[in-house]
């Protein structure tokens, strides 16, 4: 008789999700009036989507979406 084994040999990775909520906050200005307006990514969100310290990057900010992009050299 063949016994059968219910664990599977492999494990699964769960995929880093990639949608994040933040809110756009004023940025400190010791006190000064009418402060910019700033989002703040921290490292670690950063490096689990590939983005790591150092890492030359490219901005594009268009109405209502600004995106991140790793700059990458031909």
């Amino acid at each position: 008789m063949v016994e059968t084994n219910s664990k599977s040999d492999f494990s699964v990775n769960k995929a880093t999700k990639t949608e994040r909520y933040y809110t756009v906050e004023h940025a400190p200005q010791n006190g000064r009036a009418n402060p910019p307006s700033a989002i703040n990514l921290k490292r670690r969100r950063l490096e689990e989507s590939g983005f790591m310290t150092g890492m030359p990057i490219t901005i594009t900010v268009e109405q209502g979406r600004i995106v991140i992009e790793t700059e990458i050299n031909p």
